[in-house]
């Protein structure tokens, strides 16, 4: 009895040790394979276009520029799902193609004159890194040259840190560059219904001299802001529209009976040294001259980061509205300081609008209309 016991103590032994064998064998394979190394570069990363380098300090990319051109940054994000590979640049859609260890993305972007083009990255990747070329496809404004372009894993932020308050006061007129300038999002259902029969020159705000809303503005390229500080609040004044934003940075909430408005109710704090602000009830506006809408009750997170000689304001921009939006979208931003800009007065007549419709014999059309102008 005593020798059966070990027969099979020997014989359970041997089987687990086949078993581990055999399991080790069957993972080694799948880590050989090329579906688990695609698998491996699931995740957020960080794009830089015509950089020699990156640098990610709390997540924010600082690139080096090549032949005096800004360099462009964004966040690329991969997710595998029914074995089908899904791209976010920015929170807009991207198609991806992934080959063992190649990859290629086509990013549709639009610049300051309005043209839309696409931007086609090729390159190789590692668990870690990405490299490649691009090509410019479709007229910009401006020839735009392909170039180099490369990746790398986002650090995750550490957040929370004693606040270090920065000088971000003073007038701050906006650089090129920085970042994709994203052209579609991924719309919800709800958002794509709304959206299909947007006309701008119609349907746009400011058209009419009607506010765009703080994050139309914040994001617009064209315009100076200057900031102020008093006690417990900062005021940003918008050469856009003449708009006041003020940011109170003592935690107070809006009272109950405050309503949605395009500027909405701003809070702000510093963590570390960069300002957080987060912007609760917005109107119901657009986020931009595509007419993406913004439901009412959105919110916006902005992150402002001064740079270390205190001459240049990067700010990372991201909506919150999932009415509308399947991935937040986000937009970078950066400004110079520049003491010697005037903010002029903002001139806005609605009368044009309504006259060249008038003439044209369309404003039965615009009033059938209104509730285009009217988001929920």
């Amino acid at each position: 009895m005593i020798q059966d016991k070990k027969v099979s103590k020997k014989t359970d032994l041997s089987i687990s040790k086949k078993f581990f064998v055999r399991n080790a064998l069957i993972l080694l394979c799948l880590i050989s394979s090329p579906g688990f190394a695609q698998s491996s570069i699931e995740g957020d990363w960080m794009l830089l276009l015509n950089g020699k380098k990156i640098q990610i300090d709390n997540s924010v990319v600082i690139g080096a520029p090549t032949d005096n051109k800004a360099a462009i940054i964004g966040k690329l994000s991969l997710k595998k799902f029914n074995e089908k590979w899904i791209g976010h640049v920015e929170g807009g859609p991207v198609p991806i193609t992934i080959n063992e260890n190649t990859i290629e993305i086509i990013i549709d972007s639009r610049d300051l004159a309005g043209f839309s083009f696409n931007r086609r990255l090729t390159g190789s990747f590692s668990d870690s890194n990405m490299a490649g070329t691009f090509t410019i496809e479709g007229a910009t404004e401006a020839p735009e040259p392909g170039g180099k372009w490369s990746a790398k894993r986002v650090i995750p932020e550490k957040t929370n840190l004693p606040p270090e308050p920065r000088d971000i006061t003073g007038i701050w007129t906006p650089a090129p560059g920085v970042d994709f300038r994203k052209y579609s999002m991924d719309l919800t259902d709800k958002a794509q219904s709304w959206h299909k029969d947007y006309i701008d020159h119609y349907d746009q705000p400011n058209v009419r001299c009607v506010s765009p809303g703080i994050v139309a503005m914040v994001a617009w390229g064209a315009y100076p802001v200057e900031i102020l500080e008093s006690e417990k609040r900062y005021s940003f004044l918008y050469e856009v529209d003449s708009e006041v934003r003020r940011v109170f940075m003592d935690n107070r909430q809006p009272p109950e009976y405050y309503p949605t408005s395009s500027m909405g109710f701003s809070n702000g704090k510093w963590d570390g040294n960069n300002l957080i602000i987060n912007t609760q009830l917005l109107e119901g506006n657009v986020r931009d001259f595509r007419g993406e809408p913004i439901s009412d009750g959105a919110k916006m997170h902005e992150k402002y980061t001064l740079s270390e000689d205190g001459n240049s304001l990067h700010a990372v921009i991201t909506l919150i509205d999932p009415e509308n939006y399947k991935e937040p979208p986000i937009r970078r931003r950066k400004w110079v300081k520049n003491p010697n800009t005037v903010i002029y007065p903002y001139e806005c007549d609605p009368d044009s609008f309504y006259r060249q419709m008038h003439n044209e014999d369309k404003m039965d059309m615009y009033f059938d209309r209104s509730e285009r102008r009217q988001i929920n």
